[in-house]
């Protein structure tokens, strides 16, 4: 367990506290655990704070008042977390774009055009998607007959299978990776 995993249940009780702890693993995570763990009289590990959690009838009062308590060094952490997540996200970008430039001056045409490729096969499955629809639709109503329109499913589920494929490289991959690291 780490404090990602009780960030939830301390946020119930002092919210600024279970914010700081469901940041980026660093020095403003270690000392809100910290806090924690010190305002319920238990060791420092979230086993710990969960067990205490789940067995203190009072530590809701306690999170609460140590956060009150200490409400000027928790803002402190909570924007050093902040500052922290902004520069992650900005080397990620930065990255991300230094990647897309290496591509594009490459010299191979398969290192340079998978980008566009992907992108063009995204506009054209979903320029078809649409086009089957209407024309499903359209024969349908001008030559009254439903019976196709039954197909219909199964032609865009055929569709989608392109663009969730994609869809899945673009966004789950890439968080996938970063939730690993972790």
């Amino acid at each position: 367990m780490n404090w990602k995993d009780i960030a939830g249940k301390v946020g119930q009780f002092a919210p600024m506290l279970g914010a700081i702890l469901g940041g980026p693993v660093g020095a403003a995570v270690t000392v809100a655990g910290s806090i924690a763990s010190v305002a319920l009289g238990v060791d420092n590990t979230p086993d710990a704070v969960a067990k205490a959690l789940a067995i203190d009838p009072q530590a809701a009062v306690k999170l609460a008042q140590i956060e009150a308590d200490k409400y000027v060094a928790l803002e402190s952490l909570a924007t050093e977390v902040a500052r922290a997540e902004l520069a992650a996200a900005t080397q990620n970008a930065s990255d991300i774009n230094a990647t897309m430039q290496a591509e594009a001056r490459s010299e191979h045409w398969v290192q340079f055009a998978w980008r566009p490729s992907i992108g063009f096969a995204v506009a054209f499955a979903i320029a078809l998607s649409v086009l089957t629809v209407f024309a499903s639709y359209g024969a349908a109503l001008f030559a009254e007959r439903v019976e196709g329109l039954q197909h219909l499913p199964g032609i865009l589920a055929a569709i989608m299978v392109v663009t969730r494929h994609v869809d899945w490289y673009r966004i789950a991959a890439p968080e996938r990776a970063g939730s690993e690291a972790h």
